[in-house]
Parts: structure tokens; sequence; C-alpha cells
């Protein structure tokens, strides 16, 4: 939502998924599902709007790590789930097809520690936004 002329605020998450292999396995992978508030500046220009703001929110890891595995069985396997803080600059450019309808591009670097090291985690997005 956007308050004023330059203020935004709401609830912002997503997930992130990226498979690696192993010296056994093709199929291990580690998930992250995050969500929490935002808040942030923005302005609007003609049919452009800028926004830069900051999420800070809890996620869950989901980490299979596989050793080895025979066809689809899993011989020796791995399950780690853990809650973590997130946290993430969200910087995103939108532009007006119509009064109710924007395309957007936006870029984050989701932040935060996992089994005790520190991960980030940057992303670029291109979404559509429905607006009322």
């Amino acid at each position: 939502m956007y308050f004023g002329d330059y203020f935004t605020a709401g609830i912002y998450g997503g997930s992130q998924k990226t498979a690696y292999n192993t010296a056994n396995s093709e199929n291990s992978y580690l998930h992250l599902g995050y969500g929490g508030p935002f808040l942030g500046l923005s302005q609007k220009s003609g049919k452009f709007r800028y926004t830069a703001s900051a999420f800070v929110g809890m996620g869950t890891f989901k980490n299979l790590h596989i050793e080895s595995q025979d066809g689809t069985e899993l011989t020796d396997a791995d399950w780690y789930r853990s809650a973590t803080v997130v946290y993430s600059p969200v910087l995103s450019l939108d532009y007006a097809l119509t009064k109710r309808l924007y395309v957007t591009a936006q870029t984050i670097c989701l932040m935060g520690k996992f089994n005790s090291k520190s991960f980030y985690n940057p992303t670029f997005q291109l979404g559509i936004l429905f607006s009322r």
C-alpha cells in the first residue's frame, strides 16, 4: 500500500529453491520460504513508480542433502529444517500499463543465517501488479 506521496508498507514473501550436485547424486536441494512486513519510500513520476524499501520476517530452510542414491532409492541422505530471520533491501521500478495494471522489475538480496553460517541470495524478478 502507498501512503501519502512517498511512503509504502505491506506484507512481502516468497520462496527460493536451488538444486545442487553431490558426489553421488544430482537431486539435493535447498529451499527457503519467507514472509513478513516491509516499509519503504516511493516516488511516482508519470507512468513510473520508483520504490526503495526494507523487508524483515521469518523464514524456513528445507534442505535435502543426498550423499548416495540407487535409482530413486535414497541410500544415504539427510533432511534439515530450520527457522531463521530473513531480511532484505527491496528496489523496484513499476510501469503503469493502465490505471489498475502495472509491470514491475524488482531486485532483492535475501540475507540471514542457516546452520550458523551467513547466507545471501541476490534475486531479480519481473512481475505484474494489480491495483485497486
